[in-house]
């Protein structure tokens, strides 16, 4: 049951050789070496903290020492922390066999939810999503979301839900710059979201920049980069009408509210905007969305109603304030998490 360490802290290469077919990964240090600005604002986003190992991680301290109520059957759970990483037992199993909580995934924000790579009965890889999380809401913790209900089939299942295949991919894979799962190890690993997750491997820019006082922009996407492209990006991780059943989609449950591209994507603001409406023209992608604040949110509502024109419609009732309480308002989920519905809209009664 037990999985041994595979967090690695990669050593970032500076350069590329010319002949190289293929970029490399850097890393944001040597991003922030030209970027500072917006290198700074990274650090202090959600992004730059999504993924490590849990013997480094300051939430999982947290548990160090506690006995937590997983619920029946699950019963009591034990934390303590050794030179890997946070480790887990149940209190009245007579083994006393404690269980690895090796990764600690969340940017802290809303949550931190820790991963197990194990073994299933094939000796195929399997994710453990470990049943206990933390919440920012009151510093509390709690049963991870989706779990309540379920029962373990498995001995590993006592310490949570499993994952796998494509579902466990999609973990490490939106939680990290890179890393791919082989047999229970994580390789080619540059944990959290950084530059590169969406600019792309950055050592022939960088080889250049050191040549060239004017080096050629590097950015996201190629020419042709639209609305379309950087929703397909954001939606990639933070989710996109593919990934769920039609008959969800269109009930839009209170859910659904999680997955910020969906909700835009039916919003009229995007449908009615020629292509001009993304996340970018609210969001600046380097910097946590909480450090915005609500009226600088609203001045880019009113930067389009502003009056009531072919391409626009003004606010019947407040033309000026309050746009983002009455047509996108902060929803409580459970565990005391809140997000944002982006399905813009005179928003329906609770």
């Amino acid at each position: 049951m037990d999985s041994p360490s595979n967090s690695t802290d990669p050593a970032p290469e500076t350069t590329a050789s010319p002949a190289s077919l293929t970029p490399t990964f850097v890393g944001r240090q040597v991003c922030g070496e030209c970027h500072e600005e917006n290198f700074h604002l990274h650090s202090k986003s959600g992004h730059a903290s999504t993924f490590v190992n849990t013997r480094d991680s300051d939430i999982a301290k947290k548990f160090v020492g506690k006995t937590l109520d997983a619920g029946e059957p699950y019963g009591l759970l034990e934390y303590s922390m050794d030179e890997n990483g946070l480790r887990v037992k149940r209190v009245d199993d007579p083994s006393n066999q404690s269980f690895p909580l090796e990764f600690a995934l969340g940017s802290g924000h809303n949550a931190v939810t820790f991963l197990s790579l194990v073994s299933d009965a094939d000796e195929d890889t399997l994710g453990i999503e470990h049943r206990v999380s933390w919440f920012a809401a009151d510093d509390h913790f709690g049963l991870t979301p989706g779990q309540i209900g379920s029962s373990p089939t498995t001995l590993a299942q006592f310490f949570g839900n499993s994952v796998q295949d494509e579902h466990m991919h999609a973990c490490v894979n939106c939680h990290t710059t890179s890393g791919k799962i082989i047999d229970k190890n994580i390789v080619d690993l540059v944990p959290n979201v950084n530059c590169e997750k969406c600019h792309g491997p950055g050592s022939e820019h960088v080889r250049q920049a050191r040549l060239s006082n004017n080096p050629p922009p590097f950015s996201v996407g190629n020419d042709d980069w639209n609305a379309e492209s950087e929703l397909q990006l954001c939606g990639d991780c933070h989710r996109l009408p593919i990934d769920f059943p039609p008959k969800q989609l269109r009930e839009y449950p209170r859910l659904m509210a999680r997955f910020q591209p969906v909700g835009m994507l039916r919003s009229q603001c995007y449908l009615q905007s020629r292509g001009k409406f993304k996340c970018t023209t609210c969001h600046n992608p380097h910097q946590a969305s909480t450090a915005k604040s609500t009226e600088a949110y609203v001045d880019d509502c009113v930067q389009c109603h502003t009056e009531n024109t072919a391409d626009h419609v003004a606010c019947p009732v407040s033309p000026q304030t309050g746009c983002i309480e009455c047509h996108m308002p902060p929803l409580r989920f459970e565990q005391g998490m809140t997000f944002h519905d982006h399905y813009i809209r005179v928003h329906p009664e609770d």
